[in-house]
């Protein structure tokens, strides 16, 4: 069996007289919280218990060496907590290990579903406009001596050499073939090796994220010669979403605020925050196509789809007739325009003379059109935290 690594740096020492009589019964070494249990665990109380866990470092090891999905190459941190079905350490994705977090009042709950769910929107958005090169929560492995230098160490003083961001843009090599989920080992970022650079990184931050994205995040991305970050404020937690662009510089390798608002432009695509239709919703991301200049956003586009599926539908049953050239001409113009408001009327207009389906074409209202005919909205940007 493979012992967990030992921090590197001032390692853990056992004092003879605050060692407890059988340490792999320690009250560190047992879960602080169940998810879903009543009691909250305090900040000062995970700290606390951190600080325990170093005094019984060997017993620690053999509790994670207990572990059905033990990995020896992990880099386990005492800070959080590592048990058969669930964990807190958002860098350690087991089958059959889920994913918890403290809220502000110290209780586990699942991976926010407001985050996941914004995440999830902004994925398939990005990958409307910029091809199906985006890679969600990718696990990004970069030289542990890396972590030395930057000072991103676990709570036992290990550097550390994984970090997973919300996403990551791949070049264009990376776009897959076919609209699917990315499998593990397509997740897998070796920047250690021969993997490319992701083009750009976001992360959408939460109050238990903010000071690792805003610190942490930036000296790292940026040592790793990502040309753009991304951070995107959702407003869950405060009044108002806000979006932060750092772009890279060629003279010193640092971040620097390229642009700050609701609407900017990375990855050469310009993007925006939108209000959310239904208050307390998640906002609306959308991305500009650079050629057409619509505005597209994931559930939009399922919306448009839909409404010229049923558009295409009544076509049918008015013109059986229509050759299935013309007809895929119309579905074409509709799908990439939007469709007419009034393409029902004019459909049923059309009832017997097949030959007038040119008109169908013509756009007396689009609504992707409206959206871009829009004024920008009022931004007012804020310095990052």
């Amino acid at each position: 069996m493979s012992a967990v690594k030992a921090p590197t740096g001032a390692a853990p020492k056992q004092a003879a007289d605050t060692a407890p009589q059988d340490s792999s019964q320690h009250w560190s070494l047992a879960p602080s919280a169940w998810p879903g249990a009543d009691t909250p665990v305090s900040c000062v109380a995970r700290a606390w218990r951190t600080r325990a866990r170093l005094q019984v470092w060997p017993a620690w090891q053999a509790h994670l060496q207990a572990l059905p999905h033990h990995d020896p190459d992990h880099v386990y941190d005492p800070g959080h907590e590592y048990e058969r079905d669930w964990t807190t350490d958002p860098t350690y994705r087991r089958d059959g290990v889920r994913l918890y977090r403290f809220d502000r009042e110290g209780f586990l709950m699942p991976h926010g579903s407001f985050h996941s769910r914004f995440i999830d929107l902004v994925l398939q958005t990005l990958c409307l406009v910029l091809g199906r090169r985006v890679c969600r929560e990718p696990d990004l492995h970069f030289p542990s001596r890396l972590g030395e230098d930057l000072g991103l160490l676990t709570q036992g003083g290990e550097p550390r050499k994984l970090v997973v961001p919300d996403l990551a843009v791949m070049p264009p090599s990376w776009t897959l073939v076919e609209a699917r989920e990315r499998t593990v080992e397509e997740r897998i970022i070796r920047v250690d090796g021969d993997d490319p650079a992701p083009e750009l990184v976001v992360e959408v931050v939460s109050p238990t994220t903010e000071a690792k994205d805003f610190e942490d995040n930036l000296s790292l991305y940026a040592a790793l010669g990502i040309p753009e970050y991304l951070l995107v404020d959702t407003g869950e937690f405060k009044t108002e979403p806000h979006m932060w662009l750092f772009r890279r510089a060629a003279t010193d390798g640092a971040y620097h605020v390229a642009e700050s608002g609701l609407a900017l432009t990375a990855c050469g695509t310009p993007m925006r925050l939108r209000p959310a239709a239904v208050p307390g919703n998640v906002p609306v991301f959308q991305c500009q196509d650079p050629e057409t200049r619509h505005w597209h956003d994931h559930e939009g586009s399922i919306e448009r789809r839909g409404g010229v599926h049923t558009a295409l539908q009544l076509l049918d049953a008015v013109l059986p007739s229509l050759p299935a050239t013309d007809r895929a001409r119309i579905e074409a113009a509709w799908q990439e325009a939007g469709l007419p408001a009034d393409a029902v009327p004019r459909i049923l207009s059309l009832q017997g003379e097949p030959d007038r389906w040119p008109e169908l074409l013509a756009t007396s209202f689009a609504p992707e059109a409206a959206n871009e005919s829009e004024s920008q909205p009022n931004i007012h940007p804020r310095e990052p935290l």
